[in-house]
């Protein structure tokens, strides 16, 4: 990655209570974007989240956006721009270029949240395609706890 310039973008990748904020270029990729952010877990020492093994390959990171960007706590969708790894034999011949994807190019903006998580892999396989299909719109799987600041007084 090339250093921080006045132009780069200051992203906040969110997962659990956890908030990693990285400066990027609004041309990167979300392909080096992920590897970023797989850097810079590794640089604390981190070896796991919320009881979630940081991947060794960054391609193992998911991405996700908010459903609204005014209110993080209506939930999580899916960034939904890259071709799976299991493509690569030619069946989404569609969306060949979108691993080269960039910020800008998938709609994300500079002071933005990003939601990740890592890819559970099954023995078997079949769980990516699980994976896959179970993604709505406020899919339950994103654990991101967005802070609040309580005007309440406690109680006595």
């Amino acid at each position: 990655m090339a250093k921080p310039s006045p132009l780069s973008w200051t992203l906040l990748f969110r997962k659990h209570k956890t908030t990693v904020l990285l400066m990027l270029p609004p041309n990167e990729t979300l392909t080096s974007a992920k590897a970023e952010l797989l850097k810079a877990l590794n640089a604390r020492g981190l070896k796991e989240m919320n009881g979630d093994t940081i991947p060794e390959d960054p391609t193992e990171i998911e991405f996700g956006v908010p459903v609204d960007k005014n209110e993080l706590e209506k939930g999580w969708t899916r960034l939904d721009v890259e071709v799976p790894e299991l493509a690569e034999g030619g069946a989404k011949k569609t969306k060949k270029n979108a691993g080269e994807v960039t910020l800008q190019g998938a709609d994300i903006k500079d002071g933005q949240s990003i939601a990740f998580r890592f890819r559970k892999r099954s023995e078997d396989g079949s769980g990516k395609d699980e994976l896959d299909l179970d993604l709505e719109l406020e899919d339950p799987g994103w654990d991101v706890i967005v802070p609040s600041l309580d005007d309440e007084e406690p109680e006595y």
